[in-house]
């Protein structure tokens, strides 16, 4: 491999890339240039754990903030939005103690539906349905469903963030 190659490899973790086009080599944005701004209002929720879609919208904007080169911003200073529903809430015992029959470890998986929408032409960027992120917990330990919805939740927005990463 070229020291090109091997550069833009190595560039590819950081927020941009290195993309050939006909055998030559430029740095590119992982994400939109078109873009400088997101609404994100809160989520709604279906589910009945109250409280969730707190958590999911607070990480997100922190992610969109700490990984993007955009600005959340209040919907009428936006150049796109993101939406969101929270669709299900689902905690699973995945194993007892066989002793006790109490729980030993659990998962905590959180399901939405979201669309980024381009506020200028109303263009739909990204929309996904049932995506989810899984937390695993264990009560043994003093771990609590909290500690589980707030891992969950913050793994969520940076799979969301990864979804608004500019198509190549």
């Amino acid at each position: 491999m070229s020291r090109v190659g091997i550069a833009c490899v190595l560039m590819l973790l950081l927020p941009g890339g290195c993309v050939s086009h006909g055998g030559s080599y430029h740095w590119s944005s992982l994400y939109r240039q078109d873009i400088s701004t997101v609404a994100v209002p809160l989520f709604s929720s279906k589910d009945y754990h109250r409280g969730v879609e707190f958590q999911v919208s607070d990480a997100l904007v922190k992610k969109i903030e700490e990984f993007t080169p955009y600005k959340v911003v209040p919907r009428e200073r936006a150049d796109t939005i993101l939406e969101g529903e929270i669709v299900a809430v689902r905690p699973l015992t995945v194993t007892l103690d066989p002793h006790t029959a109490t729980p030993q470890e659990q998962q905590y998986t959180i399901v939405v539906n979201f669309t980024w929408k381009n506020l200028h032409d109303g263009k739909v960027l990204v929309n996904r349905r049932d995506f989810e992120q899984t937390s695993n917990y264990y009560p043994t330990l003093g771990e609590g469903q909290y500690v589980a919805a707030q891992t969950a939740a913050e793994r969520l927005a940076l799979a969301i963030v990864h979804e608004m990463e500019a198509p190549w």
